[in-house]
């Protein structure tokens, strides 16, 4: 903590009286530690007798205590009780006049009040601000004990000048107890600017951050979301000392938050990535309700603006097919089905030449209805398909009007919005450094977008209104840190941290070269997690040994009509052709939950988590299911493929989705179709049933792949997409890692292989102890291949049995955190 005076100055001097002397010097040991290595004028007194080894208090060691830190500052004594207090009145009529008036003998507690004041007296603060924070230091324990005490007042002043923000994520296993909020005080104190810190996911503050007292109040923990304000002279170098800290994590292990996903009142990401530009919003356009004469010229001025609406799709989903995207290109073929609706379009036509009112108002009041009703369906994934809707619709105003964008030779923009759209995206490609949007999840067109351009994206992110066009902004879409308008300092310090990125990228690349073969020869294949054609060219070049984890989904999700077998096998084989003479995994379709598909009509489910998913899907869409099944046996021919079955709960589902595949092989054979045969069949071992049942799955199926994310939030009962439920829907939990090793001991007696998919196959520190478990291959994002070859290549094979025993032995998920990182 960089002290606010030279080391020479004088400070306010502590004394610290109790019965018992080494409670009063624990307490002084407890104070020096909070102080963070300022030398603050100290003291202890307490004890009588020889050697003070009795209880009480002596009059005359109080008062040495005093002259010993006494400066003309003051001095501020804390008491326990009884006759502390009268020593201490004692002790001060032996002193001098003129030094007594400088003591001021405090009733705050005696411990809570020692950190309080130390902490303000390292900073150089006055003996009344001193006094005043040791007085209110039982407060925060009363409100945690609900208890009578002051609410937590949220200070605004300041604010309307603007200020300078950073966002981050706790990370402190205990929260931000007395020692990092001490460094957080000392780093206030440091800068003339006016700090202050809110605790954005429990809503309390802002408050001042030169008071720990205050900064205890915001009960900031592990996993909350902070924003820490600066304004004033020397504001950028106020939140680059909070950054520091935050980055160092205080100077404490930084402890494990699993889960990404959170509440949309809260910022999401949705790319990561860390970007600087000016910003730039798009003013709402409304259509007015006007008049219009003649019906017939308004219905050809609407045709006209689809069909130019239908030119500029078709070409923007040219470029991305082009680009090598042709994937994501299949969002501009979904809106050119939302434009060319012919319901859409007849009723609009109907309402002009009933109601003789303006195209734009017409075609404006349907769109909005139509998505106002997708936004009520169920689910994650459909409700967001209403931004697409009013993406058309504006593209069409456009056209109707003539509009023309002012910024897509704007420079480096950051752009902002209540809803991005995916035409503002490609409409800005050139420019756009990275988005802001207030509304959209993981699984938007625009989040798709984003990852696949590499633009970083957060959602749940409302910029003050104050905030002008051209405003510079840096952001960063993995932590949800937004600084506005950043002073030098933090330009330069983003500049490095962009170096910093890239060098870590570089690394990982680097290292994602080697073979992941423990220090005593054990070989552990490392593979990649894959949705698209993108992601398999992305596993090539970090390595992969092959494709441990195809996901189908993309076949189906981004389509009007369900694919036919020839789209199927084409798309599947260009992934494979990528994979070359390595294996991969296909995983059958797996809908339901979050991904419904938008052609399919579903009955509404309560809980669509624990609905019809997977293999439940199958037994009621039994030709999608054969059909899919047909398409991977033809496009595997000469490859090295696997057939996954996601969500198995039952005996009875395996044995169905295995005879299912034998007579797609049958039917092949009969129609003269070459195809591959024997194919393996396993399964994804997600659900908690599936696993205890897993020595009866090993008699059936041919593997078993551990899908990590939905095994978790089922054995905890904790949806993963709740971050109120983050620190149990996580893979560091006890009861999760010892799911996992009935599966790997099950699959092991049986001789059958065993991996993991999840995400946690991609956690360094994870994959060490699964590999003490004995699963020896291991599948992630392709990104993260590089960081765990290097953990692996660090260990012996008995060294990881070791950090599983503690793990596998751990009762809370703190204990498997230090088994993890003893």
């Amino acid at each position: 903590m960089p002290p606010p005076k030279c080391w020479g100055d004088v400070l306010v001097g502590l004394v610290l009286v109790s019965h018992c002397r080494a409670l009063a010097l624990a307490a002084a040991g407890l104070a020096r530690q909070v102080s963070s290595g300022a030398a603050i004028p100290l003291a202890a007194a307490g004890g009588a007798g020889d050697n003070h080894g009795e209880l009480g208090t002596d009059a005359m060691d109080i008062m040495e205590a005093v002259e010993s830190v006494y400066s003309s500052d003051g001095v501020l004594v804390l008491m326990d009780l009884g006759s502390a207090i009268l020593s201490a009145k004692t002790a001060l009529a032996f002193l001098e006049p003129e030094k007594a008036e400088h003591i001021r003998l405090c009733s705050a507690p005696l411990v809570e009040g020692a950190v309080s004041a130390a902490v303000q007296i390292a900073i150089g603060s006055s003996l009344d601000t001193a006094e005043q924070e040791a007085r209110a230091a039982l407060v925060p324990k009363q409100l945690d004990l609900g208890d009578t005490a002051p609410p937590v007042t949220a200070d605004n002043a300041d604010d309307e000048g603007g200020y300078l923000s950073y966002t981050f994520v706790s990370r402190l296993k205990n929260g931000l107890h007395a020692r990092p909020a001490s460094l957080l005080v000392g780093a206030a104190a440091s800068f003339p600017a006016t700090l202050k810190v809110k605790n954005v996911s429990r809503n309390k503050g802002p408050v001042s951050a030169r008071s720990i007292n205050k900064l205890a109040l915001l009960g900031i923990l592990l996993g909350d979301e902070v924003e820490a304000r600066a304004s004033g002279d020397d504001a950028g170098e106020a939140l680059a000392a909070v950054r520091k800290l935050v980055e160092d994590n205080f100077g404490e292990p930084p402890a494990a938050l699993k889960s990404t996903a959170r509440p949309q009142e809260k910022t999401l990401s949705l790319a990561p990535g860390i970007a600087m530009g000016r910003l730039y919003r798009e003013n709402s356009v409304t259509s007015p309700k006007e008049a219009i004469d003649d019906g017939d010229a308004e219905i050809r001025r609407l045709d006209a603006a689809i069909a130019r609406v239908k030119t500029e799709l078709e070409a923007q989903e040219a470029r991305l097919i082009k680009a090598g995207h042709a994937d994501e290109a299949g969002i501009f073929n979904a809106q050119k089905c939302i434009l060319m609706d012919e319901d859409v379009i007849n009723e609009v036509k109907k309402s002009i030449r009933t109601e003789k009112l303006a195209a734009s108002y017409l075609y404006q009041r349907t769109m909005n209805k139509l998505a106002a009703d997708y936004r009520e369906l169920p689910g994650a994934y459909l409700p967001q398909r209403a931004v697409d809707i009013n993406d058309v619709a504006s593209r069409v105003l456009d056209a109707l009007s003539g509009r023309k964008k002012d910024a897509e030779d704007a420079g480096d923009i950051i752009l902002a919005a209540k809803e991005v759209r995916p035409s503002m995206i490609v409409r800005f490609e050139n420019s756009l450094r990275g988005f802001l949007s207030e509304t959209g999840g993981t699984t938007s067109h625009a989040a798709i977008l984003a990852k696949t351009l590499g633009i970083p994206a957060l959602s749940g992110y409302h910029l003050d209104e104050k905030v002008a066009n051209g405003t510079l902004i840096i952001m960063d879409g993995k932590t949800g840190s937004v600084t506005v308008d950043p002073d030098p300092q933090a330009q330069a310090a983003f500049k490095k941290e962009i170096a910093d990125w890239e060098e870590k990228k570089r690394r990982d690349f680097e290292d994602s070269k080697k073979n992941a073969v423990t220090t005593d020869g054990v070989k552990i294949y490392v593979r990649a997690n894959v949705g698209d054609t993108r992601d398999a060219k992305k596993a090539a070049e970090y390595h992969a040994e092959g494709v441990g984890l195809l996901r189908t989904e993309f076949l189906f999700l981004s389509r009007p009509e369900p694919p036919d077998e020839k789209t199927q096998i084409a798309m599947l084989g260009e992934i494979l052709a990528l994979a070359g003479e390595n294996p991969v995994t296909i995983r059958t379709l797996d809908i339901g939950g979050d991904k419904p598909l938008p052609w399919l009509e579903t009955e509404k489910e309560e809980n669509p988590f624990l609905g019809v998913r997977g293999a439940r899907f199958y037994q009621k869409e039994k030709r999608l299911f054969m059909s899919q099944l047909r398409a991977i046996l033809c496009a595997g021919l000469g490859h090295k493929v696997k057939i996954m079955i996601p969500m198995i709960s039952t005996m009875e589902e395996l044995r169905f989705c295995k005879e299912t595949l034998k007579t797609a092989h049958t039917g092949l054979a009969r129609e003269g179709i070459v195809h591959a045969w024997p194919v393996p069949l396993g399964i994804m071992v997600e659900t908690p049933a599936a696993a205890v049942m897993a020595d009866h799955f090993a008699s059936l199926a041919d593997f078993f792949s551990i899908g990590s994310n939905d095994l978790s939030q089922y054995t905890m009962a904790a949806e993963r997409g709740n971050s109120a439920l983050s620190e149990l829907a996580n893979a560091y939990q006890g009861a999760v890692l010892r799911t996992i090793n009935i599966v790997a001991r099950a699959a092991h007696k049986a001789d059958i292989p065993v991996s993991v998919c999840g995400e946690m196959a991609g956690d360094p520190l994870l994959s060490q102890a699964l590999v003490g478990m004995g699963i020896t291959e291991l599948s992630m994002s392709p990104g993260a291949i590089g960081g765990v070859k290097r953990a692996i290549t660090g260990i012996s094979r008995g060294e990881a049995e070791e950090t599983a025993r503690r793990c596998l032995a751990a009762a809370t998920l703190s204990e498997v955190m230090d088994a993890l990182d003893p």
